[in-house]
């Protein structure tokens, strides 16, 4: 119950930090001012206390009438701004709210001790708690105005003592000899709790700067990230321009070979049927052959953009598989490529060109740790129900335990300066890590190298979007079934 209540109260459309801070405590004192005040006057009304006719009010220099109204009029108003002002609060006016309690109580005390007189009034809980609202809740500035307010009050209840005194005893020592006491004693504490309310926001302003800043170094960090998996991506499309050209080569010179097709329509002895076959035949490996140019280039687009991380569902398998021909023309001729790849889907949830990145990255480092050739091969499998393993490993130089325990810190590389930057594996594994996985190196000097990949196995209530990718992956393979 006090949770759902403490919810509740902290569920207000306040923005300023302090305040919100504040707003719980001072609803529950508003509900308590408001509850306290009715409670006791009814109490006293239905007791066996003779409430009208006591002496307090008998004896008041006003009069037992005027003394009563005013005594019930001011605890009708602290209640009635009680009430209102938690409404305020509720509403998130949080400073009105509290302007006009305090104004209630200012004013409850000004009629009070004008009625009653400074000596009749037990206490000045009302005066002090005031106070202390004023400096906490609204700052420095209503800390002093209460305060003059607090000695213009006490200054009229002294007033009202003064002229209901009697002509042969009157004294203006007499009536305000206790106005210089009480004028020291609330300037001390006031200044109090100037300084240590003032202390509180400081800390809380500098709590609140440091915590924008801290956002800011969080976004430029992200940025700053961009940034480096973009210089990634485009460190990978150089190495890999001249690979793409040559399949461009390849495609175009399959593209004019159909083209040439054309000059049997000009034999002799051709038939008009055969010259539809053929016709047929060299348009549909013009189209089969430009299909081919065009995925190339849609994938060296696609994989060169500077977008955002945009997390997606998609199969490991088909990922690694797609990336075939990029991982081919990466190594050179003397360095075998295996792909193998599960018949069943595998998803998980990654953004798409860094996968991609991430796998060129750890190619990259294979191909130069294999300088002389050899294999490198790239296994997607399922670790259990709940992963999925990627095993790129490479038959290269291998590496030490030492520089295997720091292959993935900033910076740290074994090759040459103007062949490596030591941030290509630190990209892979933050995004790795990132997307909930892990990674682990498995090497040994003269025996090569294996990276073991394990992803989260994407779960996703919508089925749709999972068949979508089934259909996709479908398309996909009989597109690569198709001639040519």
């Amino acid at each position: 119950m006090w949770q759902r209540l403490n919810t509740w109260l902290n569920d207000l459309p306040i923005t300023d930090p302090v305040d919100r801070r504040n707003a719980v405590f001072m609803q529950l004192l508003l509900a308590f001012q408001g509850l306290r005040t009715p409670l006791i006057k009814i109490y006293l009304l239905a007791s066996e206390w003779t409430y009208m006719t006591d002496s307090f009010f008998a004896n008041t220099a006003s009069g037992a009438a005027v003394s009563i109204t005013i005594d019930l009029f001011t605890d009708l108003v602290i209640t009635v701004a009680a009430w209102v002002s938690f409404y305020w609060i509720r509403k998130g006016r949080f400073r009105r709210a509290v302007k006009q309690f305090l104004a209630a109580q200012m004013l409850s005390g000004l009629l009070a001790y004008a009625t009653f007189g400074f000596k009749v009034i037990p206490g000045e809980a009302i005066l002090i708690i005031s106070l202390a609202l004023g400096g906490l809740m609204l700052g420095r500035r209503a800390l002093w105005i209460i305060y003059v307010s607090i000695l213009l009050i006490l200054a009229s209840g002294m007033t009202s003592d003064y002229l209901h005194m009697p002509a042969a005893s009157r004294s203006v020592f007499a009536a305000y000899n206790n106005l210089l006491f009480h004028t020291f004693s609330y300037a001390l504490i006031t200044i109090i709790l100037d300084r240590s309310s003032g202390a509180l926001r400081d800390a809380l302003a500098d709590s609140d700067r440091h915590r924008r800043l801290l956002q800011i170094e969080m976004a430029e960090r992200e940025r700053t990230q961009e940034q480096l998996l973009h210089s990634q991506k485009m460190d990978a499309i150089g190495r890999l321009a001249q690979g793409v050209a040559h399949d461009f080569n390849n495609v175009l010179s399959v593209i004019l070979g159909f083209a040439r097709e054309r000059h049997c329509l000009d034999e002799p002895d051709t038939r008009p049927g055969d010259e539809v076959r053929q016709l047929s035949r060299a348009l549909l490996g013009v189209e089969t052959a430009a299909k081919q140019a065009e995925s190339i280039s849609r994938k060296l687009l696609n994989f060169s953009r500077r977008d955002m991380s945009q997390i997606q569902t998609i199969d490991a398998g088909q990922a690694v598989g797609d990336m075939q021909p990029l991982l081919r023309q990466l190594f050179p001729s003397n360095v075998q490529l295996e792909v193998h790849v599960p018949d069943e889907a595998m998803y998980i949830d990654i953004d798409a060109s860094q996968f991609a990145l991430a796998i060129l990255n750890v190619a990259s480092n294979a191909r130069d740790a294999m300088p002389s050739g050899g294999t490198f091969s790239a296994r997607v499998s399922r670790a259990n129900t709940e992963l999925v393993e990627i095993v790129l490993s490479d038959n290269g130089v291998g590496m030490s335990e030492e520089t295997r325990s720091m292959i993935f810190e900033p910076y740290f590389t074994t090759k040459p300066m103007d062949r490596g930057t030591g941030v290509g594996l630190t990209v892979v594994y933050n995004l790795i890590r990132g997307a909930g996985g892990d990674i682990m190196v498995d090497s040994e000097v003269g025996q090569g190298t294996a990276f073991r990949i394990t992803l989260p196995i994407a779960r996703r209530p919508d089925g749709l979007r999972l068949a979508l990718a089934d259909a996709d992956r479908e398309t996909a393979r009989l597109g690569l079934a198709m001639p040519g």
